[in-house]
């Protein structure tokens, strides 16, 4: 009977034979996240067994979007109706960004005498209810001194009271909130230094931070921008376990409705995209990657080039190129030079890789044309090992020489090697170019990949990647590319000793 009704689910979908408010339900209950799910699962009071039962199965949906189950046809429909609106409800209670946007307009009609009575009862209810700062206090804060006067002009002195009391007990904690913001602003400018320079000792500010995130006490705010610039910090200096760690702790809130919106919880989904393809599981980035673009953030962009990045490496070539086909009007939008070299780089690589690398060699000089200065201050590294493997795929060994040198890349990249996630695929690439234009020998060759190489091998993620852009260059040189993957590749990354040796052990 079961397989029968999701037959039948699934042909009223395709058919239009569905009631068209159930088919809103099913599109609407979709686009939950699973933390999202979670939560109204465990904050239900339901004694309904079929509202019970609708609940569940978006729970299970939601985490298993490739195996759902049907929603039942034989429900009345107002219980869909009824479950939709609980299910907005209690998340825009908790959600902290509804709540800032309440904020946002109670400020404007403050300061444009257009305060109602209605808002003037909540904003005393929460004033009355308030017991620790919450995840906008500094702005609620902010909020209640512009009411405070908005009261004193009118001679309102009930409620000029309580919004005096409410300032004055919490004033400590709002100088300690703005000074605790300020001093997030000096970390932000030395991390990111760290990232874009290579040479800033930046490690220093991380247990102030941790200080700041696992302190429950201070205000949502400052604990989420700590954690924001942790996560920086780690994958800067490729710390992973403490990530882990770090998104252990994310969830249990989460799962409480805490530190809760759903552009905070496809951040959160990205980042495990992140830690968890740099651990060469990708299967679970991919999972990830898929939940990150499933809410339309501002970020939603830079998410799903990074799916379509751990997709590539998946062999999934198809997908990664029809994703960033239909993502084309967001790429007109986006601002963001890193975003946007990022999507051209990976656009590349998906034509290649899909054997349009004539398509992909085209499109990537139009690019350089265009958008050159960005891409030399932005990501060149991404851009050119994308190009390069593009102009390989076609054999034109001489254009690439002639962009390494215009370029100047190799003393480019020669700075780069300081950075923690270095890989020298842009000299691996030249290297076999210059061979293929005669202008090294296979020796030479094979010395100087083994070499570059050997500095990566004990990272786990480098391990797999140089493994993996040995199996795309050995199309180009057989015999050399085996030879190198049979020494440097024969064994798991953590029994390679890089100082061991420096030089390749055998002359071909």
């Amino acid at each position: 009977m079961v397989c029968y009704e999701g037959f039948f689910y699934i042909y009223a979908l395709k058919t239009g034979f569905m009631q068209r408010p159930l088919k809103k339900f099913a599109a609407f209950a979709a686009s939950l996240l699973p933390f999202e799910a979670d939560y109204l699962l465990d904050i239900h009071q339901f004694q309904d067994p079929e509202n019970i039962r609708l609940l569940k199965t978006i729970v299970h949906n939601s985490r298993h979007p490739g195996q759902t189950k049907p929603y039942s046809l034989k429900v009345d429909k107002r219980k869909y109706s009824y479950l939709k609106k609980w299910i907005t409800e209690k998340l825009d209670t908790v959600n902290v960004d509804v709540f800032f946007e309440w904020l946002s307009e109670m400020d404007r009609k403050i300061m444009t005498d257009a305060l109602d009575q209605e808002d003037e009862k909540r904003i005393i209810s929460i004033i009355r209810q308030y017991e620790k700062p919450g995840f906008y206090f500094i702005r609620f804060y902010e909020l209640v001194q512009n009411y405070q006067n908005f009261l004193l002009i009118r001679m309102r002195q009930n409620y000029y009271d309580i919004a005096g009391s409410f300032l004055e007990k919490y004033k400590e904690e709002y100088d300690r909130s703005r000074s605790i913001n300020q001093r997030l602003h000096q970390a932000t400018r030395d991390i990111v230094r760290q990232y874009a320079e290579y040479d800033t000792e930046a490690a220093q500010r991380e247990k102030w931070l941790l200080d700041v995130f696992y302190n429950e006490d201070l205000d949502g705010l400052n604990r989420y921008l700590a954690v924001v610039r942790l996560v920086f910090l780690y994958y800067n200096y490729k710390d992973y376990h403490r990530l882990i760690e770090i998104f252990e702790y994310l969830e249990k809130r989460f799962k409480k409705g805490e530190l809760y919106s759903p552009r905070i919880l496809v951040n959160y989904y990205a980042n495990r995209l992140l830690v968890h393809s740099r651990h060469n599981e990708l299967e679970l980035a991919e999972t990830y990657g898929y939940l990150s673009i499933r809410y339309r953030s501002n970020d939603y962009l830079y998410y799903l080039i990074n799916l379509c990045a751990v997709l590539l490496r998946k062999g999934k070539y198809t997908g990664a190129l029809q994703l960033l086909n239909r993502s084309f009007p967001e790429l007109k939008k986006t601002i963001s030079p890193h975003t946007r070299i990022g999507f051209i780089s990976y656009y590349i690589q998906t034509l290649w890789r899909n054997r349009r690398a004539a398509e992909a060699v085209s499109y990537a000089h139009t690019a350089l044309q265009t958008d050159r200065l960005e891409i030399m201050q932005h990501r060149w590294h991404l851009f050119f090992t994308s190009y390069m493997q593009a102009l390989l795929a076609t054999e034109k060994y001489r254009d690439i020489l002639a962009l390494v040198r215009r370029y100047k890349l190799l003393e480019k990249d020669k700075k780069a090697q300081k950075r923690a996630g270095y890989t020298p695929n842009l000299i691996w690439m030249h290297q076999l170019a210059s061979y293929k234009q005669l202008a090294i020998s296979q020796e030479q060759l094979l010395n100087t990949l083994y070499e570059t190489a050997l500095p990566c091998l004990a990272d786990q993620h480098k391990y797999f990647l140089l493994k993996e852009l040995c199996t795309d260059l050995r199309i180009h040189e057989a015999e050399v590319f085996d030879r190198l993957h049979n020494e440097l590749f024969k064994n798991p990354p953590e029994k390679i000793k890089p100082e061991s040796n420096t030089q390749f052990p055998y002359s071909l």
